[in-house]
């Protein structure tokens, strides 16, 4: 009953704009249609001495009035859809829930394992590659071959674009993975890749399950199968991201909870730099990204590229800390294909940085300041006549949690203990219903209240303890850390 209740919402929202749209059309035909009616109603019976002047202005008055309720109503109707469809925007263009993957794909993608205590992590994905399954990487890059969408999907670009109405979106260049191929005899591993578009990848991967028509999926057109399309053969974008864990002296680790507004995990907590490689032309981004890919590149033009963004602090600053030996310790560990995105690639990383958790509070707090100045200033310059524009951003962070490792759990939450006690017992449904009937649990770094080192506008933690949801890709982070040490 709760999926066809959502459904018609999600139904109606995507139409709730021409609703609004049409509401206001109606509701000021209303008005003007009622003015005219009352003015030539009040002209006759003026002429006829039927109504006082006081009668029409009243008639006048009332129908105003409810012209401006009609017009309030359909606004709020529509916020109202836009709550729900923002609410269950990601869900609608994929499904994350690990009993769709179970009832699809069996066991046969499916990772369990724990981290620090008995509560189980399950994830789906397919192991492509693994530190210590070979010594080195090949990257074999062609920036000339392009990836073109699929005809069915073209022709359907406006449906599966309507797919993100409720998120940020833009369009880079990207690096489209296209094979794999193991370790030869001299432990050396070679991936292929090519070209594809960030929109690419909205339309087809992070579109997978957004219904067409009633039942009509991309997943369950391209998808269909109870085995991963190889990627020889895929028909989707499947551009590389990269996730990668940064941890601060201590074991302390940082995980960004993402805006609402973000292209997925809305208000979810991700791995610490969870991104895309982009290719851009190096005429038009000079000293920033180049033409083709390298292992040098992932590492040194996006991962610490990425840091500085992604954990909130000045990247010169950053820069100036890396040059100091030691300071940064980059680990890859592993690529591996999401199920739930349909078989899109991730490689996996670890960072260490040699920095107490206060130090990088202080500069985050500083770098943070400068930023809300520096839009001050802009603005400014904006109102006396200058042009200015936002730069696009997707994905924003809105706060980023400081996290003891060894604290992480998985919180589940059962109504029963005869639920808890049964779904125990049924070893499949106990572990398709972990992850989605469940949250990530940690402690988070305390700021001492009585450090006057620490500026007043970090937040001193009241409590220590936090329950968020989480990306999926994140615990496939997790799974690749605790075993690749």
């Amino acid at each position: 009953m709760e999926d066809k209740i959502t459904s018609w919402f999600n139904h109606l929202y995507r139409k709730s704009y021409a609703l609004y749209v049409i509401a206001n059309i109606f509701a000021g035909l209303f008005l003007f249609g009622s003015l005219v009616a009352i003015i030539v109603v009040t002209i006759f019976s003026y002429l006829e001495e039927k109504k006082s002047a006081l009668s029409i202005f009243g008639e006048i008055f009332v129908n105003t009035i409810a012209s401006i309720v009609g017009v309030l109503l359909a606004y709020f109707l529509y916020r109202f859809l836009f709550l729900v469809g923002h609410h269950n925007e990601d869900k609608n263009k994929v499904s994350y829930s690990n009993a769709d993957m179970w009832k699809q794909y069996g066991t046969e993608y499916r990772h369990q394992f724990t981290l620090h205590d008995n509560h189980n992590f399950t994830v789906y994905f397919e192991k492509l590659l693994k530190k210590g399954e070979f010594t080195s990487l090949k990257i074999m890059d062609d920036p000339n071959d392009y990836f073109s969408l699929d005809p069915f999907i073209k022709n359907h670009f406006f449906d599966l674009n309507d797919a993100h109405v409720m998120s940020e979106t833009t369009n880079s260049v990207t690096v489209r993975l296209k094979e794999v191929i193991p370790a030869d005899a001299n432990g050396v591993a070679t991936i292929k890749t090519m070209r594809s578009t960030y929109l690419s990848h909205l339309l087809t991967n992070r579109a997978l399950d957004y219904e067409l028509k009633t039942g009509v999926t991309i997943r369950s057109l391209f998808e269909n199968t109870n085995h991963l399309v190889p990627l020889q053969r895929s028909r989707f974008s499947n551009h590389l991201g990269v996730n990668a864990l940064v941890f601060l002296q201590n074991g302390v680790l940082l995980l960004p909870e993402r805006g609402k507004h973000a292209t997925v995990a809305k208000e979810k907590v991700t791995a610490s730099i969870a991104t895309r490689i982009k290719m851009e032309n190096k005429n038009i981004f000079k000293n920033t990204y180049v033409d083709e890919l390298t292992d040098n590149y992932i590492t040194e033009g996006c991962i610490k590229d990425s840091i500085a963004g992604s954990i909130k602090v000045d990247a010169q600053w950053l820069q100036e800390k890396s040059e100091q030996k030691d300071f940064m310790k980059i680990d890859f560990l592993g690529l591996s294909r999401d199920i739930y995105e349909g078989g899109k690639p991730t490689l996996f990383y670890a960072v260490y940085l040699n920095l107490p958790a206060k130090e990088y509070l202080i500069e985050r707090s500083r770098h943070l300041e400068k930023q809300k100045k520096d839009r001050k200033i802009r603005k400014r310059k904006n109102r006396d006549g200058y042009i200015y524009k936002e730069p696009e951003s997707i994905d924003e962070v809105k706060t980023i949690h400081l996290v003891k490792w060894d604290s992480i759990t998985m919180c589940q939450y059962f109504t029963t203990e005869e639920e808890t006690k049964q779904n125990k017992e049924d070893n499949e449904n106990y572990y398709q219903k972990e992850l989605d009937k469940g949250l990530l649990s940690f402690s988070r770094y305390i700021v001492p209240e009585k450090d006057e080192d620490i500026p007043d506008s970090i937040d001193k933690m009241k409590t220590s303890t936090r329950q968020k949801a989480f990306e999926q890709n994140l615990i496939a982070n997790f799974w690749f850390y605790k075993n690749c040490q």
